[in-house]
This record gives C-alpha cells, structure tokens and sequence, in this order.
C-alpha cells in the first residue's frame, strides 16, 4: 500500500485552514499528535497500520474474528501516541467503538481490574458523524441512550430484549441491569434510568432495585473480566462491530512495588489469554508501552514473556506477533524525517495562508535533518525534531525567509532527547 492509503483521512474533506492551525499549535508547543488531521502528518506508519487494518479490523467488523491483544513498543518520543490515534480513525472508519485510556498507579491501573472497568465504559467514544467533530458520543451511558431512543418501534424493542435474554453473557447480573436500563427508557423512568446507568458505569450501589430483584454485586476485581466481557456483547448486540480499547503510558506502572506489577502482569496474562481464546468477541486490545517495561517488568514473569515473544517481527508476514515495534518504520531515518518535514511544511503553509519559496524551505529542512541525526538526538526522538521545525517554519514565516540560524537552534536544544517528559509521545 502506498505511503498516502491508510493515513489519509477516511471521512474529512480537504484540511481547512482553522484545523491546518490546530495542528501546528499542538504540534510546535507540545510535540504532540492533533487530535484532529493526524493523518496529514504521517509518515512511515503505513506498513504496520494496514496489516492491523487487513487481519484484525476489517475481519471484526464483519463478524469473521473474534478478539485480539498487541503490545505497541517504543521509547519516549517515539510515536507511540501517534500510532494508537491513527489506529484509533483506522477503527472509526470500520464503526467501532474507541477508548483512549492513560494508564498511571494513581488512577486506572492495568493491575485493578475495576478500574480498567470504570476507565473503559467513561471513555467509550463513537464515530465521529461528520468531519468538522473530533469524536462521537462519549461514554457508555451517553451512547446506550441515544441507540435506545432511536428505536422507537413497541415491537423492535421488545425483540431487542428477547435477543438480550438469549444471547451469550458473561455475567448475568450485567444482562438484568441492562435490560432494566433499557425498559426504564423506553418507558420514560428516567430515577431507574439513573440507578441502572451508575451500576453500568462502575460506580456504588449498594443495592440495585429491579423491579422485584434487588442486587447487591457492583464492579470489583472479583467481576471486572466478567464485566468487560458483558460490555463487549452488550454493544455486539447493539449493532456495534467492537470496541478497539487503546491503553497508553504504561512506563509509569513499571516504575511500581513488585505487589503492583505482579498485579499488572497477572490481569495482562489474563487478557492476553482471553483474547487469543476469543472469549472477548469484538474486542481489540492495545497496550502502548516503552521498552523498560519489557526489559524491567515482563522479563521476570516467563509466563507472559513466552506469550508475547514472537521469532518474528510484526508484519504482513507474521501478522500474529503479539508486540509491535513503533520505531519500525518502513522508512530510513534520513527519508523518515525528510518526509515527515514535507508534511508540516504543506500543513504550515495552509495554517498561516503562507507560500513559501519551496526549493529554499526544503533547502532548510535538509540542513535540520543532517544536524538532527548527527549533532542532537537519537532518531527515536521525533518529538523534537518536530518542534524544531516548526519553530524553523515559524520565524521564517514572521521573520523573512532565509533569517533562521539552525544549527544554533539545534545546539541550544541538545541534549533535550533524553529527558522522560511527563507527556505523551508524538
């Protein structure tokens, strides 16, 4: 597939001037992927992207597969945010539902399986309906509503309910709680509406009244597989072809105790197993983390390093290794950067209505990349080089072109490419 395939946009018209801004802005301040317009500036990501594309996403969305896990690898500044938000649009563009969760040991933590609960269902996000939105609806409770309110007909529904009552379900209790939820909108109950949305999301109820059933069971770590298995059937069932669950920032859980990776590692095996089983119908799994946790972490529990070593590197062809290596690039480093400067060139000169002497420009990017990889940083760290850049394109645009002092501009940044920032990777 060519460099331009997966990465263009699958639903957005042309890049408007406003979203060209955006991206510049977050991209030249923070080093970090637009929310909106990724794909205008991605580079070397294709390979990998559609391999996902063509053996996961497309085989889920028609019901021909059932689950998956990947590990996505790479160190700080390596793209591995940039990666899980192209692969999130990839899924849109397929209907399926997409949660972005930052794992850390003071909030959601991959070792409490509540919580990855809690996190999962708060973040569930639909489809953008049009390209001028960032995303669709957000949140479980937000997009069972409007799916329900849609359906109008006395008689679909009940169908719909009978189809709940026979479908396969992890746990039962979540199969009541939904129906009732479902019963209470359709006939205007909105208190019981409430009380069966806040058991769905996680949160405490001591005790849940359905009809003549009262239930004493939440979400906990006892349920919390059984619960995330219920979710994904739950939305199947709906007409959803999946969630695509993208779980980022684990370096900081292998900073933890050995208690909490020993926790983490479990609950990980655990998933691993059950999605290779294909217990979780309709779930993707992806796991972003730095090289450290498998170095630091997972190299001390055999059982999980067996499950995610492949001989093979991830590919068209061995699509079924488990870890995917970000810094993989189908590009070399020298091509990468040039290509990737292109790119922000072109969004640029959009943003700020701009028409460059191109050949000068490009002139300028060439000498950026030759101090980049030779007299600043490691060509993992693409965050900088990004910044760097636009800082270029910036004071050339405001300045007069030809006024900008690179090689100066790269020594005062060296230095910089080691630092553990407390962001996320472009």
């Amino acid at each position: 597939m060519s460099e331009s395939g997966v990465s263009r946009p699958a639903w957005g018209a042309e890049l408007s001037s406003l979203e060209a801004a955006e991206i510049i802005e977050r991209m030249g301040s923070l080093g970090l992927p637009p929310e909106r317009g990724i794909e205008y500036v991605t580079v070397g990501l294709d390979r990998l992207l559609s391999v996902l594309e063509r053996y996961y996403l497309e085989p889920m969305a028609q019901g021909e597969r059932g689950s998956a896990f990947k590990l996505i690898k790479g160190s700080f500044g390596a793209g591995k945010t940039h990666f899980l938000t192209c692969l999130r649009n990839l899924a849109w563009g397929r209907g399926f539902l997409t949660a972005n969760v930052e794992l850390s040991l003071q909030g959601c933590s991959f070792g409490d399986l509540a919580s990855v609960y809690q996190a999962l269902v708060q973040n569930l996000v639909t489809p953008p309906a049009k390209a001028s939105d960032y995303e669709g609806r957000r949140g479980l409770g937000t997009i069972l509503r409007a799916w329900a309110y849609a359906i109008e007909d006395p008689g679909a529904q009940r169908q719909w309910l009978r189809n709940l009552k026979l479908a396969t379900m992890a746990n039962h209790n979540f199969r009541l709680v939904a129906a009732h939820f479902m019963q209470s909108l359709w006939a205007e109950d909105e208190e019981s509406a409430e009380q069966d949305e806040l058991w769905l999301l996680g949160g405490t109820v001591k005790r849940l009244k359905l009809g003549s059933l009262t239930l004493t069971e939440s979400i906990c770590e006892r349920n919390g597989s059984s619960m995330l298995t219920s979710l994904v059937q739950l939305l199947r069932l709906c007409g959803y072809p999946g969630i695509v669950a993208l779980f980022d920032e684990a370096d900081r859980v292998a900073a933890g105790g050995r208690r909490e990776k020993k926790k983490l590692v479990d609950n990980l095996r655990q998933f691993v197993d059950m999605c290779g089983s294909g217990r979780l119908p309709g779930l993707f799994w992806a796991l972003a983390v730095p090289p450290e946790f498998i170095s630091q972490v997972v190299v001390d529990y055999p059982a999980l390093q067996q499950r995610l070593h492949s001989p093979l590197p991830f590919s068209a062809v061995c699509p079924q290794a488990p870890t995917i290596d970000v810094t993989d690039s189908s590009l070399p480093p020298r091509q990468f950067f040039y290509q990737l400067g292109e790119r922000i060139l072109a969004v640029a000169s959009r943003a700020w209505d701009w028409q460059p002497q191109r050949e000068r420009q490009l002139e300028n990017l060439r000498f950026l990349v030759e101090e980049y990889l030779t007299l600043n940083f490691d060509a993992g760290q693409r965050r900088n080089f990004v910044k760097q850049w636009i800082a270029v394109l910036t004071n050339e645009h405001l300045h007069g072109e030809g006024t900008t002092d690179i090689e100066a501009l790269c020594r005062q940044d060296e230095g910089l490419g080691g630092e553990e920032e407390e962001f996320a990777d472009f």
